[in-house]
């Protein structure tokens, strides 16, 4: 408990002289007594020596004293809006736990009261001292903070009354009580408490609106010392605060404690809320914090709402989940809030089992704790159906087969009428209840069905008999088990025309179905053939020569009818069998007549060189030298080209006397041809010409004799592509004459080069790699394939004015099309400065003197420099914001300043400056300065580093000394006179 006092009494040393002064009668032994404690009061007192070893502070980043060589780790949760008052109260899982040092973290609770003052409390394991050391075990620690962020009490460690356990929930509260306020630490567990009292110093409540002023917070946080830095390794804690907060700030803060500390790492994000249900996190240098407003962790632990859903139904039976918290294995019943550790797994069943009911997991299992947040879990509710035999049926839609076992709650099942089996044998199924159901619960189902086997029955006509002795068609179909089924042999017409005699019935004609058979009617089908002719026919059937006949014919018999030619006297016509309908071949397939049909025919003649072909009567015939024809044929002379090889040929130029005629007697035809060679032109690219006077393509084919033929050296494709022709060969030999005669077969290569137009935009000259050799670009055409690679060089117009290319685009590229190469600069001008300062341009500082800048950007120069707390430049120059337009000079002078402060007011002043420090005190005064130069009052002293001068004042001894041996005097003078008047005389 910290007590402060205060008092109005006077001294002892002052009631003895005034009850000196008022009894002076017979009081001359006093003299020496009084002028003992006049002594006594001059003596000083012995200052106090104190131990430097302490424990190191909390919340470093404001403390004046942080240690040497400490690394200070802070993760705090700032409650930004919460319903406090005058009290604030949270809960914590402390946990023992150590760095490598031995060191352990302190669980805090921290207030802002509404006049700015900071108080700390919380439960600190293996807090350590400035020395090193550390205090074994958990104690309750506390510290004060006033208005100007300066630590005045603390930090304090005390013991508590009984034993706190690693693990233990820990209530801690911060309560302005009476003008005080009381800081308290409570084991829920054990029972084991501290508290702690000091001065509220006029405060009345504790405040949020005040967060972060002085770097203090009202909030929670966990605090430890590492003797290296980003530790970051904390075992999961977890805070829990009494009500949800709107809006909080995680953060996460490494200090290096020098003097001052440094916040070498630091992170921090708001966020507000409206529910419990949504964690948010920070993850920085190692270190994890997360918060859903109630809930406060940090360490190696996510927080994690495990919920589940049944699909299809509902599902009473508990499940519960497993996972390791802290190091230990914790048994959970979904739904609930969990605390995992991090990369580690949480284990669930995958199957949850009721009698015939049970739930399936349509996750996998186990589960990653990768992430804080909201997990479900999916489960599928399932039926056990119990069925007496497998029968086909759809499940919602989908056709399969439904046996005993499990299946998807809720699912819509319709039992097929039949269940088909392998060997063509099914089920036929009666309805039981019904034929279809909506599964809600488990089942049990058993089928009433009847055996049944498919008979194939394989004939050409319909088949009669008996099906278990009454008179039927038999035909294919499923029949019940144990069906008699017989067939009788009856001859089948079905036309006067067309007959079927059954031969055979296999397997048997009356058979007992307890199996699935194939009935296979053997049948002979015939057929009555008429056959109309006026003279004589002969023929072989079936192989044997015989005289053809009107008469019944089996299917499948073969009737080959013989032609016999009549000729005329001296051969100058003839009679043929022109068609045998309907045909010369007959195989017998259904009835018939059979027509014979004769015609007249005259000889053809021809003269001619080459083959000669004809369309005689429409058909494509060659014409022999002497050939016959029908009378009457119309015969018309086919212009066929006659080839000596391949690359000559004949073409049929006349036809004497006619190449169209309808033949009525003998006749004899000449024919007149014309030569023609072959070209074979080889070309990487179309090859265009000059050919009768025409522009055309040139391709293989075949020429007059005596053709001429003009090549095109250049052909534009377009405004922007082009053809080279670059070389010709003929027949095998180069040649430059682009002029090409036909007077016999020609064999003609021609090579071409595809070029393009690449245009160039430009206000600068460029530099290009074109083929590997380096030239400055220009625009023109440019062979196909070639490579073209620009430079990116800077083009400067003078030594203080250039262009920078910001991009060619294309940069480089195979010349496979037209394109335009647009280059696209900035101008810059180079500013110059007379010596190296920091400039900013475009978000971008650097400490240079010369650097060049794009017309028209702002250049920025520092009007001040900071190079640490209490060491500045000052850069004068004329201005410092710049638009630049041209190249520029620029000319700064700097100035060194350091921050002076005297008596607590601080002044930035130039180096060399001189200050006079003086300070007037009352004449029982005297005073010195102290801190950079410790000098007397009234000395003037020079500005050559940082200053901190603070006027300390004391008694003055020596005129307080003189006054009191004056008074003294005084005082023995007047006993003196007064014995001397009392004295009886003589």
């Amino acid at each position: 408990m910290i007590l402060i006092y205060s008092t109005t009494e006077e001294s002892s040393v002052g009631k003895m002289l005034k009850r000196f002064c008022i009894k002076t009668k017979n009081m001359e032994w006093k003299v020496i007594i009084i002028t003992i404690l006049l002594i006594i009061s001059l003596i000083p007192l012995t200052p106090v020596s104190h131990s430097n070893t302490k424990p190191l502070p909390l919340s470093t980043l404001n403390s004046n004293d942080p240690g040497i060589t400490f690394y200070d780790e802070q993760l705090f949760m700032a409650l930004n809006a919460y319903p406090v008052s005058t009290n604030l109260v949270i809960y914590v899982k402390v946990i023992a736990q150590t760095s490598d040092s031995g060191y352990g973290p302190a669980y805090l609770l921290n207030a802002i009261t509404n006049n700015d003052w900071w108080y700390q409390v919380g439960v600190a394991y293996n807090w350590p001292y400035t020395n090193g050391s550390f205090d074994p075990g958990f104690h309750m620690i506390y510290m004060v903070w006033n208005s100007s962020g300066d630590p005045v009490i603390g930090p304090v460690l005390l013991n508590f009354n009984g034993i706190v356990n690693s693990g233990d929930e820990m209530m801690l509260e911060i309560e302005i009580s009476n003008g005080n306020i009381i800081l308290s630490a409570y084991d829920n567990s054990t029972g084991a408490k501290a508290i702690a009292i000091v001065n509220a110093n006029g405060a009345s409540s504790i405040v949020t609106d005040l967060n972060f002023l002085h770097g203090f917070i009202t909030g929670l946080m966990t605090e430890w010392y590492h003797l290296k830095a980003y530790f970051g390794g904390e075992l999961g804690v977890i805070y829990r605060l009494q009500y949800l907060t709107t809006s909080f700030t995680l953060g996460i803060n490494e200090i290096y404690l020098t003097s001052p500390p440094q916040g070498i790492a630091t992170d921090e994000i708001a966020y507000s809320v409206s529910n419990n249900y949504t964690f948010y996190n920070l993850s920085y240098i190692g270190a994890f914090t997360a918060s859903n407003g109630y809930y406060f962790i940090t360490g190696n632990l996510y927080p994690i709402f495990l919920n589940y859903k049944v699909i299809g139904g509902s599902f009473n039976i508990p499940i519960n989940v497993s996972y390791f918290s802290d190091g230990l294995k914790e048994i959970a019943r979904l739904p609930s809030l969990i605390f995992v550790n991090a990369n580690s797994n949480i284990s669930l069943p995958s199957i949850v089992l009721n009698g015939l009911s049970r739930i399936v997991s349509l996750n996998s299992t186990p589960i990653l704790a990768n992430r804080s947040g909201n997990i479900t879990v999916y489960y599928q509710l399932q039926y056990f159906i119990n069925i007496n035999i497998p029968v086909n049926a759809s499940i919602n839609g989908i056709y399969t087969t439904l046996s005993s076992g499990w299946y998807n709650a809720s699912i819509k099942v319709v039992i097929s009428p039949f269940t088909y089996y392998p060997n063509d044998s099914r089920i036929m199924v009666f309805s039981y209840p019904t034929n279809e159901f909506t599964l809600i619960t488990p089942t049990n189902l058993t089928i009433t069905y009847i055996l049944q086997y498919y008979v194939h029955v394989n004939s050409l006509i319909p088949l009669f008999g008996s099906i278990n002795g009454t008179n039927a068609s038999i035909s294919s179909g499923w029949y019940n088990k144990n069906t008699v089924i017989q067939i009788y042999n009856i001859t089948f017409y079905q036309s006067n025309e067309t007959r079927a005699v059954i031969t055979k019935i296999l397997p048997a004609n009356k058979i007992l179905v307890n199996m699935s058979y194939t009935i296979t009617a053997n049948e002979l089908i015939q057929y009555y053939i008429i056959v109309k002719s006026q003279i004589p026919i002969y023929a072989l059937i079936n192989g044997t020569n015989s005289t053809l006949t009107s008469n019944w014919y089996n299917i499948g018999t073969n009737i080959n009818i013989e032609n016999i030619t009549y000729y005329g006297q001296n051969n100058e016509y003839r009679y043929v069998i022109s068609n045998i309908l309907p045909s010369r071949n007959i195989t017998v397939e259904n009835p018939i007549t059979i027509s014979i049909i004769t015609v007249k025919q005259y000889p053809l003649i021809v003269y001619s060189k080459i083959p000669v072909y004809a369309l005689v009567n429409g058909t494509n015939e060659t014409l022999q030298k002497y050939s016959w024809f029908n009378a009457g044929s119309r015969i018309q002379i086919e212009n066929i080209t006659y080839y000596i090889n391949s690359t000559a040929r004949f073409l049929m130029e006349k036809v004497l006397p006619y190449s169209n005629f309808t033949l009525l007697q003998p006749i004899n035809i000449t024919i007149i041809t014309l030569p023609q060679y072959f070209l074979n032109v080889s070309s990487n690219y179309p090859v265009y010409v000059l050919f009768n006077g025409k522009n055309t393509t040139l391709s293989n084919g075949w020429y007059n004799n005596d053709t001429e033929i003009e090549l095109y050296t250049i052909w534009y494709i377009n405004q922007t592509e082009r053809q080279n022709l670059v070389n010709i060969s003929l027949n095998g030999k180069p040649t430059s004459n682009n002029v090409i005669i036909v007077n016999g077969p020609v064999s003609l290569k021609l090579h071409y080069v595809l070029q393009y137009y690449i245009n160039l935009i430009s206000n600068i000259p460029i530099k290009a790699l074109i083929n590997s050799t380096l030239v400055t670009f220009s625009p023109g055409w440019y062979n196909a394939v070639t490579p073209i690679s620009f430079i990116n060089m800077t083009y400067y117009i003078s030594n203080n004015t250039r262009y920078i290319i910001l991009s060619i685009l294309p940069f480089n590229f195979t010349v496979n099309r037209s394109l335009t190469v647009k280059v696209t600069t900035l101008k810059e001008y180079l500013v110059t400065v007379n010596e190296p300062i920091l400039i900013t341009i475009a978000n971008r500082t650097l400490n240079t003197s010369e650097i060049w800048v794009p017309a028209g950007q702002t250049l920025l120069i520092p009007k001040y420099v900071n190079i640490s707390n209490n060491e500045r430049i000052f850069y004068n120059t004329s201005s410092y914001l710049i638009n630049i337009t041209q190249p520029t000079s620029i000319n700064v002078k700097p100035i060194i300043e350091y921050l002076v402060t005297i008596d607590g007011n601080s002044e930035w002043l130039p180096r060399g400056s001189v200050i006079t420090l003086t300070q007037s005190v009352p004449i029982y005064e005297q005073g010195k300065w102290e801190g950079s130069y410790n000098v007397s009052n009234g000395v003037a002293i020079t500005v050559n580093q940082p200053i901190t001068e603070t006027f300390v004042k004391n008694i003055n001894g020596s005129f307080v000394g003189s006054v009191i041996i004056l008074i003294a005097i005084i005082i023995i003078a007047i006993l003196f006179l007064t014995i001397r008047r009392s004295r009886p005389k003589f």
